[in-house]
């Protein structure tokens, strides 16, 4: 029950006046008597004048006050609430990422979330049940399938999980659309950040929470061993108002610390801070730290990172080339000491043996087009070659007119910091990429860098000859040229590491990952059986097979076998647009059509309250008469 007009009710303040007036008013009655004598008492009674010694004809009061309390009541318009009602489905998406754990005045903005999605799930009903999605879980999306059962939603709200995860919002929507049949159908998502919800058929109604926050956080961090020492790098960035001074320490495991230093970070603005660690024995394998020391902020899961320091396993790059490529050979001599190279011949060439990474140069292929490629093991990388073997359509054409870089995929790792837009090639092949292959440059005519994985290996193609000057300026191309042969190894080499990141999302030689990314562990010819994953909060989850997605958490992960170690990873959030911590004071507008309001209705009755007044009155004065 609703009033539209509450200020009514100041006039409940008539009530006692009326009662008072009806208990001061002196009744007196006619009487005819044989004697005077009975004045006595009449006299007696009004020296008295005490009128609340006696409370009679009570019964009227009480209806002239229950009138006057209907009458009251009708004048500030009693409404009722009908939940609203659509001929159709609902999709509640609630974004449980990182973000959403920022706390404002004591509650986090999933709790805003939840109580939003409940609020909403009792003012309205939809015919073809409602449905309850999170934006970030292991397994399935879906915290609750269609139902009309308000309760069952109610308790799918309140069992959603709060996860460390980061962006990624497009596999959610994706999935949601499948379950979208009619145009009557809404969806419904519920987030702190509505800036970056893709462009659908199927309206998207925005349901904001959160307020302005402040943050100060980790956004980078590395460690890398040079000669005999560690050097661990971290970014910082302040999203406060405010300059603001940061003390960092840095700490190996058991809390032990090692190094610590103060930065002070202008708002707004990122700083950098670098430790040099002394390389000794008893730090191989072991776990470090860097954390935010006395930060007060509204945020505080990316106020700590971790790492771990493996030693760098040897690295075998097999380079299949007739040519002399210093450019190449001088890359690959200073791409790290744990590299060890291996040049031959076409004639020399049988097999990969233990190589890494094989490289065949484009004379390779052309004179040997016999060469079965499928029994090599290791990431192959191609320098330009006609007939690709491992492609079931291996038709192309060769393109000798100059063609321009016009696009490139600056999603993937390798292509983040490089830029060869606008970069000339004089002759190049054009194919059709197998379904596995991924394009990373692409001219007018086709993609001349592209990477794939099929089978289990690594396959990355240049379409023209990357290191002779005569058909492209790669070589020197600088910083950009060099730059994009590192990544490309980078990338290669990631994928020969024990422990490494089925999205390629981070570049860190398997030291750490970021929340939300799939996993890959190398764990052929061993029994998984016996395997579990012990997450950072001492959670176990039983390793099916290997691949592991259950990468919700900050902090250190171990792969147990029984109960020993078998191998260790961290994870971090390392996400600035999660850091940022963004707010939108209005409600985003509506993605696709105009959706159908779903308010609840307000129904008046003040109608029926009058009604009743009505009927209280002809009491009233059926009773007055009766007496």
């Amino acid at each position: 029950m609703a009033f539209l007009n509450p200020d009514a009710f100041y006039l409940l303040g008539i009530i006692p006046v009326v009662i008072a007036l009806h208990f001061l008013k002196l009744r007196r009655q006619r009487y005819v008597v044989p004697s005077i004598m009975l004045w006595r008492a009449s006299a007696e009674d009004q020296k008295a004048n005490v009128p609340f010694q006696r409370l009679r004809n009570i019964l009227l009061p009480i209806i002239q006050s229950l009138l006057l309390l209907l009458i009251i009541t009708g004048v500030a318009r009693p409404a009722l609430q009908i939940p609203g009602i659509i001929h159709g489905r609902i999709i509640y998406i609630i974004d449980n990422s990182a973000s959403m754990l920022s706390k404002e005045l004591g509650e986090t903005r999933l709790e805003q979330a939840k109580q939003k999605v409940l609020n909403h799930i009792n003012q309205v009903s939809a015919d073809g049940g409602m449905m309850v999605m999170v934006t970030h879980a292991p397994t399935s999306y879906i915290q609750q399938i269609f139902t009309t059962d308000k309760e069952k939603l109610r308790t799918a709200v309140d069992s959603i999980q709060s996860t460390h995860n980061g962006g990624g919002l497009t596999s959610v929507i994706d999935n949601a659309l499948r379950y979208v049949d009619t145009p009557q159908d809404q969806i419904y998502y519920i987030t702190d950040s509505p800036e970056n919800i893709p462009v659908t058929s199927v309206p998207i109604n925005i349901i904001t929470v959160g307020d302005e926050a402040e943050n100060i956080g980790i956004v980078k961090f590395r460690a890398e061993r040079i000669v005999n020492q560690y050097h661990v790098f971290a970014a910082i960035q302040n999203w406060t108002d405010t300059e603001k001074v940061v003390a960092t320490q840095l700490e190996i495991e058991g809390g032990i610390p090692i190094d610590e230093k103060t930065l002070s970070i202008p708002s707004g603005k990122v700083e950098n801070v670098l430790f040099n660690i002394n390389i000794e024995e008893r730090l191989e394998g072991v776990a470090i730290s860097l954390h935010l020391v006395e930060i007060e902020d509204d945020f505080d899961i990316d106020n700590r990172t971790w790492t771990i320091l493996n030693p760098k396993n040897q690295f075998r790059i097999l380079l299949v080339s007739n040519r002399n490529l210093p450019f190449l050979n001088l890359l690959l001599e200073s791409y790290g000491e744990h590299v060890e190279i291996q040049k031959v011949s076409t004639d020399e060439y049988h097999s990969t043996g233990d190589a890494n990474i094989v490289i065949f140069d484009r004379e390779v292929l052309s004179e040997q087009g016999q060469l079965n490629i499928h029994q090599s093991q290791g990431a192959i990388f191609i320098n330009w070659q006609d007939e690709l073997p491992f492609m079931t359509d291996s038709s192309f054409e060769v393109i000798k007119t100059p063609v321009r870089v016009i696009k490139e995929n600056i999603t993937h790792p390798i292509m983040q910091n490089v830029s060869l837009m606008n970069m000339q090639i004089k002759e190049s092949v054009q194919r059709k990429l197998p379904l596995w292959g991924v394009p990373l440059v692409e001219t007018e005519k086709d993609s001349i860098i592209w990477i794939g994985e099929d089978l289990g290996r690594q396959y990355l193609v240049f379409e023209f000859d990357a290191f002779n000057p005569e058909f492209s300026p790669l070589t020197t191309t600088i910083p950009d040229g060099p730059l994009l042969i590192y990544e490309c190894l980078t990338w290669l080499e990631s994928g020969t590491l024990p422990i490494r990141s089925i999205d390629r999302q981070t570049d860190n030689a398997g030291q750490y990952f970021q929340t939300g990314e799939q996993l890959h562990f190398e764990l052929s010819g061993v029994d998984t059986s016996t395997f579990r994953v012990q997450k950072p909060d001492g959670t176990l989850v039983e390793l099916d097979s290997d691949v592991f997605t259950d990468t919700n958490q900050i902090g250190l992960y171990s792969i147990l076998d029984e109960n020993s170690i078998y191998e260790r990873f961290a994870v971090n959030l390392l996400d600035p647009n999660e850091s940022a911590l963004t707010h939108s004071s209005t409600e985003a507008p509506e993605i696709g059509k105009e959706k159908e309001s779903l308010q609840p209705i307000t129904r008046q009755v003040w109608q029926w309250v009058v009604l009743f007044a009505v009927g209280l009155l002809i009491c009233e004065w059926w009773f007055y008469h009766r007496q």
